[in-house]
C-alpha cells in the first residue's frame, strides 16, 4: 500500500518535529491534546493514516509512564475493567474502517473528528453521573468511545465528558484517562501495523517525535505559569477548528 510517506522527505521530518513539539507544549499547558494538535497538522500535508501512525510512540510511552508511576493500577483495573474491555474491542472494530479508507475520506473523517473535539471542549460539562451507574454505563461509554476513536483517532471527547460527569478527583482523572488512551490506542496502532501503515520508517520517526513531544511538554509546563490557561485554550481550539475545517475541505475538493 503506497501511502506516499517517503515523498515528503525533509519536509515531513521538519513538520513532524514542529507538530509534536507543539502537541507536547499544549499537553504541558492544559494536560491533554498531543494527538489533537499533531495529527491535523501532519494530515494537512500527508496521508491522515500516516499522521495517526506517527503518534504511536509518543502517545503510548507518555501514557504508559503516567499509569506505570501512578501506583494505582490495581484500583483502576478493578473499577474500569468492563469499560476497558469494551473500549479495546470497539477500538479494534473502528480501526478496521479507518485503515481501509482512502486518503480523501480519511481527511474528512479526521477533520470532522478534530472539529467535534473543539466544539465539545468549548462547552463545559455540567452533568453529573452517580457512581452506582458505572456498572452499566461504563461499558456503553467505552464501546462508543472505542468505535469513534478507532475511526477518527480521537478518544478524548466522550471519555473526558464521562469522567467529568463522575466528578472523580484530579489525580484519578489523569491516571484513568492515560489508561483509556493506552487501551484504546493499542488496537488502533496495532491495526495500522498489520496493514503496514505503521512500518519501520514511520516507527523510527514516531520514536524521534516522542523526544520532541517531551521537549514541548517541558516548555508547556513553563508557559502554564505565564499564560492564562483559559486564554491559551480558546486560541488553541479556534486554530484547531480552522485546521479541521481545512482537512474536510481537502477531502471534498
Amino acid at each position: 500500500m503506497d501511502l506516499g510517506f517517503a515523498q515528503f522527505g525533509a519536509l515531513a521530518l521538519a513538520l513532524g518535529a514542529l507538530a509534536f513539539m507543539m502537541g507536547g507544549l499544549v499537553k504541558g499547558v492544559i494536560g491533554l491534546g498531543l494527538p489533537m494538535v499533531a495529527v491535523p497538522v501532519l494530515a494537512s500535508v500527508m496521508d491522515p493514516k500516516v499522521a495517526v501512525a506517527m503518534t504511536a510512540v509518543p502517545v503510548l510511552t507518555s501514557n504508559i509512564w503516567i499509569v506505570g508511576t501512578s501506583g494505582r493500577i490495581p484500583e483502576l483495573l478493578a473499577r474500569y475493567w468492563t469499560m476497558l474491555l469494551a473500549l479495546a474491542v470497539c477500538s479494534f472494530v473502528g480501526a478496521q474502517f479507518f485503515v481501509k479508507m482512502d486518503a480523501r475520506i480519511a481527511s474528512i473523517v479526521v477533520g470532522i473528528g478534530i472539529a467535534s473535539v473543539c466544539i465539545a471542549q468549548a462547552f463545559p460539562i455540567k452533568a453529573k453521573v452517580n457512581a452506582r451507574h458505572e456498572v452499566w454505563l461504563g461499558p456503553v461509554i467505552g464501546a462508543l468511545a472505542g468505535l469513534g476513536g478507532g475511526i477518527t483517532n480521537f478518544f478524548a471527547p466522550l471519555l473526558v465528558a464521562y469522567m467529568l460527569a463522575l466528578r472523580v478527583e484530579k489525580d484519578l482523572f489523569v491516571f484513568s484517562m492515560s489508561l483509556f488512551f493506552i487501551v484504546g490506542g493499542a488496537p488502533l496502532f496495532g491495526s495500522l501495523a498489520i496493514y503496514r501503515i505503521l512500518d519501520l520508517d514511520v516507527l523510527a520517526v514516531s520514536a524521534a517525535a516522542a523526544v520532541m513531544a517531551i521537549i514541548g511538554l517541558q516548555l508547556g509546563a513553563t508557559l502554564r505559569r505565564i499564560i492564562p490557561q483559559a486564554t491559551f485554550q480558546k486560541v488553541l481550539l479556534f486554530a484547531l477548528f480552522l485546521i479541521g475545517l481545512n482537512l474536510i475541505r481537502r477531502g471534498i475538493f
